[in-house]
Formats: C-alpha cells, sequence, structure tokens
C-alpha cells in the first residue's frame, strides 16, 4: 500500500505539471461515473468500475511507454545534436578564434590551422600575429559592414562576437576574385584634346603639320596599345577612348606620362603641344559614361589644360599633370564671341548684379567695375555686390573715392557712387530676370553674396582666370569664360570692354585705375603671368586715364600691416627651397599680410615655393602659397581644400590649430614630391 502512494515510481508525464490538472480531472470524472452507475443499479456500478479501472490502467501504460519512447528520442537527438555541433566547430569551413582578455590567441579552430601549417600562434597577440586582422577587429562595431581583410593567402570576411572575444572568419576567397574580375573589366571611357593645335600649327606647312598630327596618333595609340585601352581619332585635335579598369589602373599608376612625353617632345620640335583628357568611369551607360568624360575633359581644360582628370559620378576626381604654366591659346576671335554673348544676355535682363569673391581685392574689385561699365554700354542698370564690412584697407579708399563722384542727382544702377551696394539691398532689387556675374572666382564657397548666388543661380555669368576647381558651383552657368592663363580678370574684362561701343557710356579714369591695379596686383607689378595680351590690356586702360600714383595710394598700408609681415617673415623656416611661415595661435593675421609675406618670401635666393599659415579673424587657418612656377602650389592647396594657380594659391582651414595646419602641409608637399619621383 504504502508503494501505492509513491509518487516517484509514477510514470513521468503524470508528474509532468503540463499534464497534472488533466490527469486530476480525468479521474474526477472517472469517480463520478462510477458513483452515477451504482446509483442507477449495483451490477451496472460494479461492471462500470471494473471498466474504467481497466481503462485507466490501460491508459496509464500506453502513455507510459509514449513517454519513455519520445524521452530516449530526445535523448538520442541531443546527443547527435551535439555531437555535430561539436564536429562543426571543428571542421566546418569557417575560421574561429577566440582571445582572452589580453587579445592573446585563446584557441583557433582546425581550419585555421590547415593554412597557418605548423605555425603555432596560441598565446601570441592578435596585432603581432596580423595587424590587419587586429585593426578590423578592433574598428568593428564602427563599421556598417563587415570588413573584409586578406590573411595567409586568403580573403576573409571578419565577424565578431565582443561578448565571448570570438572572431569568426568566413573565406570570401572566391566571390572576391569574381568581384574584382568584375571590377577590373567595368567600362571606361575618355576623351583627349590637343589643347593647342591651331595656335601651334599656325605658320606650319601642310607637310609639317600632317606630319605632326602623325606623330601624336602614332604615340597615342602605342600609348593606349601598352595600357589594353582602344583608342579612336576623331579630329585632328580630338580622340575617344574606350578600356576596361585594368588598363585605366595601369595609366595611373604610370601617371599618364604620354601627355608629358608628347608635350616634351613636340617642344624639341619648336611646335609645343599639350593634351588634356577626362576619364569617367562607374557608369553602366555608355551615353552618360561619355558625357561624364566630357565633363571631366571641361574641368580640365578649365584648369588650364595639359592636364588629366579621372573622376566617376560620385567620386572625388583624380588629377594627373598640369604642372606646367599654361600655355596662352585665347584668341581675339574668342575674346569678341565672349563679349558679343555677355552683351546679349544683358540685354534680355532687367539688371545686372556683380560679384566679386570674399575680401575682395582690387582684381575682385577692378573688374566689377569693368562689367558694371559694360552693362552701361548696354544701357542696363547695373550693381556691383559688396560686403564692405569685410574690405582692406585699399578697397575701402577706393569705394570712398568713388563715392566722390557721385552727382547731385544720382540714379541707383546708372550712377556708380550709388550702385555700390550689399547683399540684402541685391536681393531686394532682384527678380527672376536678373543676370548675375561672378568676377574673379568661380567656387560657390568664394562668393562674396552667398544668398543671392542661391537666388540667381539659373541666371549666371561666370568670369575668371583661376583654374577651376573640382567642386566649383552647384548650377550650370549659362557662360563660363574662365582662362587661367591669363594674368588677371581685370585683363579678360579689359579686352571684352573693348569689342562694345562706349560712346555713350566711356570708362572713366576711377574704373581704368581700379582695373590696371587689379592687373598689377595680380602680376606682382608685372613680374608674373604676363603676357602680350597683359600689356595690351594695361596699354589700353592708361589711354583711357588709369593713374598709376593713384593706385599706388590705395595700395600703402599702415604701419602696423607692415610690421606684422616683417614679423611673419622672420618666422621663416627654409628647407629644400620651400619657405614655410607658422604664425602664432593666438595672432590675428588679415589675408592681404598673409599673401604679401608669401610674395616677398618669392624675392628670397633659393627660394622656389612659399607658404604663410596665420590665423584668420574667422577663427579658421589660412594658409597663402607662393612659387616662381617652378613648384606647382596649386595641387597642394587643393589637396588641403582650396585652390588657386600653380604659382599663386591658398586654402582657409577649419578647427586645426596653425601648428596642426603646419603639420598638414608638410605632408601634402612630401606626398607631392612623391608623386613627381
Amino acid at each position: 500500500m504504502k508503494s501505492l502512494w509513491n509518487f516517484a515510481n509514477l510514470p513521468k508525464f503524470i508528474k509532468n505539471s503540463n499534464f497534472t490538472a488533466v490527469n486530476w480531472l480525468i479521474v474526477v470524472i472517472s469517480v463520478f461515473s462510477v458513483i452515477y452507475a451504482f446509483m442507477v443499479y449495483w451490477l451496472l456500478g460494479i461492471f462500470w468500475l471494473l471498466a474504467v479501472v481497466f481503462a485507466l490502467r490501460f491508459a496509464i501504460r500506453s502513455m507510459s511507454t509514449v513517454s519513455q519512447d519520445t524521452e530516449e528520442y530526445l535523448n538520442d537527438l541531443t546527443y547527435r545534436v551535439s555531437k555535430t555541433q561539436q564536429e562543426a566547430l571543428i571542421d566546418m569551413p569557417i575560421g574561429i578564434v577566440i582571445l582572452d582578455d589580453d587579445n592573446e590567441v585563446d584557441w583557433i579552430n582546425p581550419y585555421i590551422q590547415t593554412f597557418l601549417g605548423s605555425e603555432d600562434v596560441l598565446g601570441h597577440k592578435l596585432s603581432d600575429i596580423d595587424s590587419q586582422l587586429a585593426l578590423a577587429v578592433k574598428n568593428y562595431e564602427e563599421s556598417d559592414t563587415n570588413p573584409t581583410i586578406t590573411w595567409l593567402g586568403q580573403t576573409f570576411s571578419v565577424f565578431v562576437q565582443k561578448g565571448m572575444n570570438a572572431i569568426y572568419l568566413m573565406d570570401v576567397t572566391q566571390s572576391a576574385e569574381i568581384q574584382k574580375q568584375y571590377e577590373d573589366h567595368r567600362l571606361v571611357g575618355g576623351l583627349v584634346s590637343v589643347d593647342n593645335y591651331e595656335e601651334v600649327t599656325d605658320g606650319l606647312s601642310e607637310s609639317e603639320t600632317s606630319k605632326l598630327r602623325t606623330y601624336v596618333t602614332s604615340e597615342l595609340s602605342d600609348w593606349a596599345i601598352a595600357h589594353g585601352l582602344y583608342l579612336r581619332r576623331l579630329s585632328p585635335v580630338s580622340y575617344i577612348l574606350f578600356g576596361y579598369q585594368t588598363g585605366l589602373h595601369a595609366a595611373e599608376k604610370d601617371k599618364f606620362d604620354v601627355i608629358k612625353h608628347i608635350r616634351e617632345a613636340t617642344a624639341q620640335k619648336n611646335s609645343p603641344l599639350t593634351l588634356s583628357m577626362g576619364i569617367a568611369y562607374g557608369e553602366e551607360d555608355i551615353n552618360r559614361l561619355i558625357r561624364l568624360a566630357q565633363t571631366n575633359l571641361d574641368l580640365a581644360l578649365g584648369r588650364g589644360g595639359d592636364q588629366v582628370v579621372v573622376k566617376a559620378e560620385d567620386a572625388s576626381a583624380r588629377f594627373y599633370g598640369g604642372t606646367t604654366n599654361p600655355m596662352e591659346k585665347r584668341t581675339r576671335v574668342r575674346a569678341r564671341v565672349i563679349s558679343q554673348t555677355i552683351a546679349e544676355l544683358i540685354d534680355q535682363a532687367d539688371n545686372v548684379m556683380v560679384v566679386g569673391h570674399m575680401m575682395p581685392d582690387l582684381d575682385a574689385i577692378g573688374s566689377a567695375l569693368g562689367i558694371w561699365r559694360f552693362a552701361q554700354t548696354r544701357n542696363k542698370p547695373a550693381y556691383v555686390v559688396v560686403d564692405e564690412s569685410n574690405t582692406y584697407s585699399d578697397i575701402q579708399l577706393l569705394l570712398a573715392e568713388l563715392r566722390k563722384t557721385t552727382p547731385k542727382d544720382p540714379t541707383p544702377g546708372r550712377d556708380i557712387g550709388v550702385s555700390i551696394i550689399n547683399e540684402s539691398d541685391a536681393m531686394e532689387k532682384s527678380d527672376e530676370r536678373t543676370l548675375m556675374v561672378l568676377v574673379d572666382h568661380a567656387k560657390e564657397s568664394l562668393d562674396g553674396a552667398p544668398e543671392l548666388l542661391h537666388q540667381l543661380k539659373n541666371r549666371l555669368v561666370v568670369i575668371d582666370h583661376h583654374r577651376l576647381a573640382e567642386k566649383g558651383l552647384e548650377a550650370k552657368p549659362l557662360l563660363s569664360y574662365i582662362e587661367p592663363y591669363a594674368s588677371s580678370t581685370s585683363e579678360l574684362v579689359t579686352e571684352l570692354l573693348q569689342y562694345q561701343n562706349q560712346t555713350g557710356a566711356p570708362i572713366t579714369k576711377l574704373e581704368a585705375t581700379a582695373m590696371l591695379g587689379g592687373i598689377q596686383v595680380d602680376t606682382k607689378n608685372f613680374v608674373l603671368r604676363t603676357g602680350s595680351r597683359t600689356f595690351d590690356a594695361a596699354s589700353y586702360l592708361r589711354a583711357n586715364g588709369a593713374d598709376g600714383n593713384l593706385i599706388q595710394a590705395f595700395m600703402k598700408e599702415k604701419f602696423t600691416d607692415f610690421k606684422a609681415r616683417t614679423h611673419l617673415i622672420n618666422l621663416t623656416e627654409i628647407e629644400d627651397n620651400v619657405a614655410i611661415v607658422t604664425g602664432e595661435e593666438d595672432e590675428i593675421y588679415a589675408g592681404v599680410i598673409t599673401a604679401q609675406a608669401a610674395d616677398e618670401l618669392l624675392q628670397i635666393s633659393g627660394v622656389d615655393a612659399s607658404f604663410v599659415i596665420t590665423k584668420r579673424k574667422d577663427g579658421r587657418v589660412g594658409i597663402s602659397a607662393r612659387s616662381t612656377g617652378n613648384f606647382n602650389v596649386q595641387t597642394i592647396m587643393e589637396a588641403l581644400g582650396g585652390g588657386g594657380h600653380l604659382s599663386n594659391a591658398a586654402t582657409q582651414m577649419a578647427d586645426v590649430t596653425t601648428e596642426e595646419a603646419h603639420e598638414e602641409l608638410v605632408k601634402a608637399i612630401a606626398k607631392q614630391n612623391e608623386a613627381q619621383e
């Protein structure tokens, strides 16, 4: 009887809490059914009692058997799953590395050991085993995707389980090779242009021209074949090429030396030709590919030619070449056509807004006054937009002198004295038919009236002499007249003015003086970047009353500025023909002083390039860069977020100290020197 109530002997399914309620319910129903049977008839009760006891006994035995079979099945399944997990952990084709808290290897699975061979890595720090793997593990959480590394001759995708200090390495070598083959065989398209073909062949005989054309085509074809590219001549001055990424990589590896080779070889024959290329990649649609190549070629030409621009749609441009001064290829025919086109655009406008760059110099203001006068010759109201709170002393003196000429009844837009306005006034006077002309800059971040530019971005003309930057203007201008070989924007505007009838609106003495001052400032008194056209423009301005003495009066500086510039020069450090000045972190220098110091450093014997680093009033660090032409300062400034000319460039850096800017500059110079070696 004691064993009957020993619950330990009951089948496991009865002791299962999930079945307890069901079991008791069956017992209760059985008991009541037996009682009911006895109440009906005692023989029926006895019979029913025996039947219930037999049924319950049979059910208990059956459930017990099922429970036992189920338990045996689950035990067997658990064993097999556990064994499979252990074998998979050891034999599966996924590398597993487990580290301890000191980043030393505690255990690796046999799969990784097959690649290591007899090498023992247990107890070694992960960084000592492979620095790339250690870096991938360290930065794992910062990455949006699983990093891929190359280790032990294989390519692995890295997964990290931080809580377990476990590293899982998925072998993706085969898929990586397929991806590489796909990338290597993506289509590349390009356009090649001979920059100065007409200028060089002008005066040559037909035979000499044919030989020169054949030579260029032959050299380009040999170069293309050597790099696995297909080249086809479209005209005497243009070619188209196609190829794969592998060919582009090979061409970039030798830095497109074909343009340098052709330039030097033709120069020895007294016919120096320069080439420009626009190369595009990353597009599946061949039409979009060639359109992008044309955009890249336009950028190369806008930067002065003799260079290659390689760029995908959403990638940064890569520049090759462009290390020589651009050759003059402007013709008076082009200047006359541009002048007429600008005149037509002004005729279609209600008024004209002329804007220079931030902190305008004499070239920006002088060229702006020239365009203002241009608008007067077309009988259109025009305004020069200037932020007078951010101007240097020379500009302040010039503007004051201009306002002295204001008549008693001045008309805004018609008289220069009252046509110099700020940005807010310009926006009020502008409408959908207003034409905006940017002078001396072609970069949105340098614009002197950014809100006005955004408002009038669809009615825009650009006149500039700086090399075109990759990130210039968001909107495409109606007309861009960018000539990097010109001495100044004032020179360009002076030429444009000469093709307009000035009978009713002649250029004034002050306007001519400002424009000549702009030329003098940008050429360092006709020493740098001057050509025959520069002196022609200066002669025209002198003939129209430009006053050299007045220019000197504008350019006179304060004694405090003279002392500040001298102090900067005293901080000069010269190494490898490069002079670098790093101003104090707690001292603010005006941009013009920084630029003047950079100019003066070129007067030192043996200095080919100068860089002056100073803190600006707005908290940023400014760098003014100058060179004699033997050192490309433009590419260095572009690497630091700026731009300019080969011999005259600058940048402004935010959130850095002057010492940090100095370090970045030194790295950029070293990188350029390595690229040229």
